[in-house]
């Protein structure tokens, strides 16, 4: 099996920028299946963000000036080609990102509605759009040789809570760090990585009162959506808005599981 697309899959939300919206809410609330921690810190899930959080979806780059193009994998986007990169909602990627293959970040966008050549892999087919949650992107990166693979973003102002939905190579485990304005260390953590089909429960965060400037996630080939991140001043969620959106997600995911169980032959 070759490094290529294959080896990541993803899930989502739509539009980079605040979550005023319904739909928003519903996918943000998706982190049921939390896995325990091995990380120095005790996990947040997606009900612990207050009112004041934003989520970036990676939804609708265009190549141009700092924004690549990957040839021969259609709707594969580099960021940062040129330097560090800020998404819509105001959190910025490290760059630059010159490639893809090894160690670069990319955001894969299916709205082109064409899949990767050759994407037959260890989480099943990722075949479009249908495999994604909601909306058509993600952001990913591929390990450089034996080195784990990174993805570092900063915050345009410091954030008590951040956290994403994230997938990879199952058997291996993807990590989240938070660091402080002057680049100290706060603190970790560590969840498994899951297969696509389960993407849509795992959820890695971390929550510190004094401000996180920025956050490192770590692993081998993998991938991330629907980071979000909260400034303080939030009001705490409330309980039956909390539950009323779980049960939305869970039947969401359900048609998604539906959908999926469809029988599919692998490529030639």
């Amino acid at each position: 099996m070759g490094r290529g697309l294959e080896h990541v899959g993803r899930v989502r939300l739509d539009g980079g920028g605040r979550l005023r919206s319904a739909a928003a809410g519903l996918a943000l609330a998706a982190g049921l299946a939390l896995l325990p921690a091995a990380g120095a810190a005790a996990p947040i899930t997606p009900f612990d963000f207050g009112g004041l959080y934003r989520v970036e979806t990676f939804e609708g780059l265009q190549a141009g000036p700092g924004v690549g193009l990957q040839r021969g994998f259609e709707g594969v986007y580099l960021p940062g080609m040129l330097g560090d990169y800020t998404f819509a909602s105001g959190v910025t990627l490290t760059g630059p990102n010159v490639d893809v293959f090894p160690g670069d970040v990319f955001v894969h966008d299916f709205r082109s509605g064409s899949p990767p050549p050759n994407n037959w892999g260890a989480h099943g087919r990722i075949d479009g759009a249908e495999d994604v949650l909601a909306g058509t992107a993600y952001l990913a990166v591929f390990e450089a040789g034996t080195a784990l693979a990174a993805i570092e973003l900063r915050f345009d102002e410091p954030q008590v809570r951040v956290g994403a939905f994230v997938t990879g190579d199952v058997g291996t485990f993807i990590t989240l760090e938070a660091y402080d304005a002057n680049g100290v260390l706060l603190e970790s953590t560590t969840v498994a990585a899951v297969p696509v089909d389960e993407w849509w429960g795992n959820f890695i965060g971390l929550e510190r009162t004094e401000g996180i400037a920025s956050v490192v996630f770590r692993g081998h080939d993998f991938g991330l959506d629907n980071l979000a991140f909260e400034t303080p001043g939030g009001p705490v969620p409330e309980p039956a808005t909390a539950a009323l959106a779980a049960l939305g997600m869970a039947a969401l995911a359900a048609a998604r599981a539906r959908r999926r169980r469809v029988p599919r032959s692998p490529p030639a």
